[in-house]
């Protein structure tokens, strides 16, 4: 194999062929994979885990396009090792998994106290992330380095504790008033979780989004939703039918939400179930979205 490049070899073996015959051309390969086992080791130097088991677990997470070096350079090391040691059974891995992250879980779980039901969510939690079941493998598994480990197991908790709790309402008596009380308030508890984890990003990808806008989009945008104009109204403004407005409007917005989840897309380092996860937050408030940076942009002009 040679022996100056034997952490390519281990990788190489990770990739699928198509991948691997354009990675292996890479000449600064063995100097990237040495740069990301030292930072991983660095991160978790009480966990021991051998090249050969984590550099083919790292290949296997790559993207198979384009994007793959990209995803390579950009890797989040420790996570990813921590993860893979997880896989791999390592009980100090779990162990630290534990110590660093189950806090945070168990805060993200207590925004909404789950009626006594924490440690079952907690207990349910563990056994899915780490030892899985007959039908599945463990789900750390899943997470593939491209986001922060912390927010991905956080995501992970709060939507095992929606199922628990829908779970939980299905099987217990309809006038439970604790149940409904923990239910109803807050429909979609991961969206909330979502909405505080990424509003800084979606803010700065919104902006830019409607700054893309032309000058015209954004007033019959401002007239409809801000100033409250019907299509009537706004097509009397302009001296065009009513069906035109409503179709500048529907274009509009979906430029608006269109390059929104280009930027986001572009930007942030998640898997693609929490990425549509946080296109879902974002559709789900659009309306709004646009009539406070609308607001925000007449107040500033």
């Amino acid at each position: 194999m040679g022996g100056e490049r034997v952490l390519t070899y281990h990788f190489l073996g990770g990739l699928a062929p198509a991948l691997r015959e354009r990675m292996s051309s890479l000449s600064h390969l063995e100097g990237v994979l040495s740069d990301i086992l030292e930072s991983a080791r660095a991160a978790w130097p009480e966990i021991e885990l051998d090249p050969e088991d984590f550099l083919p677990y790292l290949a296997e997470r790559l993207p198979a396009d384009s994007e793959a070096e990209r995803a390579l350079l950009e890797i989040r090391a420790g996570d990813l090792y921590l993860a893979c040691a997880c896989v791999r059974g390592n009980d100090r891995a779990m162990a630290a998994f534990e110590t660093h992250h189950f806090p945070e879980i168990h805060a993200a779980l207590l925004r909404r106290d789950p009626s006594g039901q924490l440690e079952d969510i907690k207990q349910t939690l563990y056994q899915k992330l780490f030892l899985g079941d007959e039908e599945h493998t463990p789900k750390i598994g899943q997470y593939a380095g491209r986001g922060d480990l912390r927010s991905w197991v956080c995501v992970t908790a709060v939507r095992e504790a929606i199922d628990l709790l829908r779970k939980a309402k299905r099987e217990q008596p309809l006038d439970d008033s604790a149940l409904v009380d923990l239910t109803s308030a807050d429909e979609d508890q991961e969206l909330h979780y979502l909405k505080r984890l990424y509003r800084e990003q979606f803010k700065a990808a919104f902006q830019e989004a409607l700054g893309s806008l032309s000058g015209r989009e954004r007033t019959i945008l401002r007239y409809n939703l801000l100033d409250g104009l019907n299509i009537d109204q706004i097509g009397a403004i302009y001296n065009v039918h009513r069906a035109t407005i409503a179709r500048w409007i529907a274009a509009a917005r979906e430029k608006l939400l269109a390059g929104t989840r280009a930027i986001l897309m572009q930007r942030l380092r998640v898997d693609q179930t929490e990425f549509e996860s946080i296109m879902r937050l974002i559709q789900s408030h659009f309306d709004v979205s646009i009539h406070h940076f609308l607001a925000k942009r007449s107040r500033d002009s």
